[in-house]
């Protein structure tokens, strides 16, 4: 079962490092940032950033395999909320946003909500290494090393 996202746009930019960035550069480089790393997950899964629509800002801008919407006339919160209660299976919809009227409003309607810092950080997590072991050596290991390092470096 693929799922879509649909993403507060400038809720997610205003929390994380693109907020440093003018907006134009915050969009892109958010856009970027779901190409390159995926938190979306599977190929399969849609994914919609929604941003607050300006006369001088249109969705042509992007040329992207994610769906941008610039909202006009209303809302980037109204156009999310009134998209997820037209939908014919909420529950195939997960909302990226840690604005408290979003979440209740599409939670109510049987959306799955994550927060901004669990979306951003699922893409840090799935492309971090491992965590190795540290291996702790014993007095004797230490000792032997040493003396390994002096027959080495001092002769």
């Amino acid at each position: 079962m693929s799922l879509h996202y649909v993403l507060d746009g400038y809720n997610i930019i205003k929390q994380v490092q693109f907020a440093k960035l003018a907006l134009k550069d915050g969009r892109k480089s958010l856009i970027r940032f779901i190409e390159t790393f995926r938190p979306q997950g599977s190929r399969q899964n849609k994914i919609t950033v929604v941003f607050d629509g300006k006369k001088d800002v249109f969705s042509a801008l992007f040329k992207s395999e994610v769906k941008v919407v610039f909202t006009k006339d209303e809302t980037a919160d109204q156009w999310i909320k009134r998209y997820i209660e037209k939908a014919a299976q909420p529950k195939d919809f997960v909302v990226i946003t840690d604005d408290k009227e979003i979440k209740f409003f599409v939670r109510a309607l049987g959306a799955k909500v994550i927060s901004v810092q669990e979306f951003m950080g699922k893409a840090q997590r799935k492309f971090l290494p491992p965590k190795k072991e540290e291996r702790v050596l014993s007095p004797d290991e230490l000792r032997k090393i040493t003396e390994e390092l002096e027959k080495i470096w001092l002769q």
